[in-house]
């Protein structure tokens, strides 16, 4: 038995965007003023959305003002999200 073919119509290919880079917070959490980014912590962190730990090695945001950068909070992402529709800055993400 031979393997089947993979035949593709040559004009239906279509480019795809390239990734994001894990370290780009998502396009919803940004906010004019801030640079948000999606990190993994080496060290834990007290959210201030919930006031809870946020545990070494988990993907969280980092929330840093441009005009005070010693300022930075490390947020839960969920937390940050809650705080966007909290000041009503939230963008929810375009439909796949």
């Amino acid at each position: 038995m031979m393997p089947r073919k993979n035949r593709r119509n040559p004009g239906s290919f279509q480019p795809q965007e390239a990734p994001r880079p894990r370290s780009a917070a998502p396009e919803w959490a940004e906010l004019p003023g801030y640079d948000v980014r999606h990190v993994g912590g080496e060290k834990e962190y007290r959210c201030p959305g919930c006031d809870h730990i946020v545990r070494a090695g988990i993907w969280h945001l980092v929330v840093i003002p441009l005009d005070a950068p010693e300022e930075r909070r490390h947020w839960h992402t969920e937390c940050w999200r809650k705080e966007l529709r909290r000041i009503g800055a939230y963008r929810p993400p375009p439909p796949q």
